[in-house]
């Protein structure tokens, strides 16, 4: 008795059996241009364009068929690109595959229910991830460590701020507590005319 397989695998078996297009295809003349040069390639095409559109159709029964689309891509990537010198693959993977995928998500019966993953991309996504959280615990640590110096030079900016308020207010109630009569006789002195004669 053989083990079942996953539904990821039979899904997998399926998408890498050969379809071809059919005549009216809105993708042959992009796909045409390709069989002529890389006839392999050619069938992962057609493969890619019909897994696309029956994807889309299990959708509601598989939410997460997109993820298994890109994962099924990015083996077939690895598997025909053989290294990173191997550029005349890169290129026409990058020119046609890529492209087909664009096309797919343009679709109108479609509209873009799946787009591409790139594995560079989740990794550049966890990279940047890890560095916001390493950034957000060394200011936590900074504050932390720094707790009392902070705390002090924000105590005293408030103590210089109340000592300000508190001398400005006592001043301004100083002048206008003075009376009335202080300020007469302040104006009286300089109004007095004081003449001085001599008698012989």
């Amino acid at each position: 008795m053989s083990p079942e397989k996953s539904d990821k695998v039979q899904i997998f078996e399926k998408w890498d059996k050969e379809v071809t297009l059919e005549s009216h295809s809105p993708y042959n003349p992009l796909l045409n241009a390709l069989k002529g040069q890389n006839e392999e390639l050619y069938k992962m095409a057609c493969s890619l364009t019909e897994n696309y559109k029956n994807a889309h159709f299990i959708q509601s029964h598989n939410p997460n068929i997109c993820e298994l689309l890109n994962e099924w891509l990015s083996q077939k990537k690895k598997i025909y690109i053989k290294g990173e010198d191997d550029f005349q693959n890169k290129k026409l993977w990058n020119d046609y595959i890529e492209e087909l995928w664009i096309q797919l998500e343009k679709d109108n019966d479609r509209n873009y229910w799946c787009r591409r993953i790139f594995p560079s991309s989740l990794v550049l996504n966890a990279l940047t991830n890890s560095f916001t959280v390493l950034m957000c615990v060394l200011i936590g640590f900074f504050l932390i460590y720094n707790y009392n110096n902070i705390r002090n030079s924000l105590h005293s900016y408030i103590n210089k701020k109340i000592r300000l308020k508190h001398n400005l207010s006592q001043g301004l109630s100083n002048v206008f507590s003075r009376t009335p009569s202080e300020y007469g006789d302040i104006h009286s002195r300089k109004k007095r005319i004081n003449l001085s004669y001599h008698t012989s």
